[in-house]
């Protein structure tokens, strides 16, 4: 028995057989729990990646999600920082922050859009009488938990997201001697769906953050908080600009290029 040719033509590594398709990546359901709170200014302008400017307010969302996105992923659960950007005078998401617990969504989302995609252990949102709560979870340890108690119902106008979506993607160098390079990409999302979304009150916390700084943008008070359920498209991008950057080695490693 021999595997149909897919005819994918290297999209994707090791190209001889790509873990899956190219785009479009249809987001079949997205049930998200999302908290938007307010947090330090000097952190926002700290993590907002150039050449974007942070919005003039003070607010970020943190979400918690069990996704079923194809060709990637049947199922995934995920967690991340949603921020909004401004860029040429058109507003956009970014997403500072970002994990997901298999290694398809991660590919696709950080190789192909530049999201800054990380892995988490895999989980699940938890229900409860009218509450909806969830976990970030790396390594055994939790880094973030977020829950809402349902008040009433949302509209899609209230959503803390739009259409547009842009990301920085960074491709590093294995060459001191040849630049590393960073392209912004945008996207819009199409055919989107909201199946359910409600509204109520939220609770956000930020702990045991490892490596990553995310307590540094942990709530100073939570604002809003919906839980839903959504479908979209996630479609090829746009890159808006490219640059070449030049590769930092640190000294020892100049030693050892010296010696090599």
């Amino acid at each position: 028995m021999t595997q149909d040719d897919t005819g994918q033509d290297g999209f994707l590594m090791p190209t001889w057989s790509p873990p899956f398709g190219p785009p479009p990546y249809p987001m079949i359901c997205a049930e998200l729990l999302m908290v938007e709170y307010e947090t330090d200014r000097a952190e926002i302008e700290r993590i907002t990646p150039a050449p974007f400017e942070p919005a003039p307010h003070n607010r970020l969302v943190a979400f918690i999600g069990d996704n079923t996105q194809l060709s990637h992923s049947l199922a995934y659960h995920e967690a991340a920082i949603l921020q909004e950007v401004r860029y040429r005078g058109k507003t956009a998401i970014t997403v500072p922050y970002i994990w997901t617990s298999t290694d398809t969504a991660l590919i696709a989302g950080r190789e192909i859009y530049g999201m800054p995609k990380l892995l988490c252990d895999d989980g699940t949102l938890k229900r409860y009488a009218n509450e909806v709560s969830g976990s970030l979870v790396r390594g055994g340890r939790t880094m973030m938990e977020a829950s809402i108690a349902i008040d009433r119902a949302g509209a899609a106008a209230d959503l803390p997201f739009g259409a547009d979506w842009a990301f920085v993607r960074h491709i590093p160098s294995p060459d001191p001697g040849w630049p590393a390079i960073r392209q912004l990409v945008w996207v819009v999302l199409q055919d989107f769906h909201m199946h359910e979304c409600w509204r109520g009150r939220g609770w956000l916390d930020m702990r045991d953050p490892s490596s990553s700084g995310l307590a540094r943008i942990k709530p100073d008070r939570v604002t809003r908080a919906w839980y839903g359920k959504f479908s979209w498209t996630l479609g090829w991008a746009k890159i808006l600009q490219e640059e070449k950057l030049p590769v930092s080695v640190p000294a020892s490693g100049k030693a050892a290029l010296m010696d090599a």
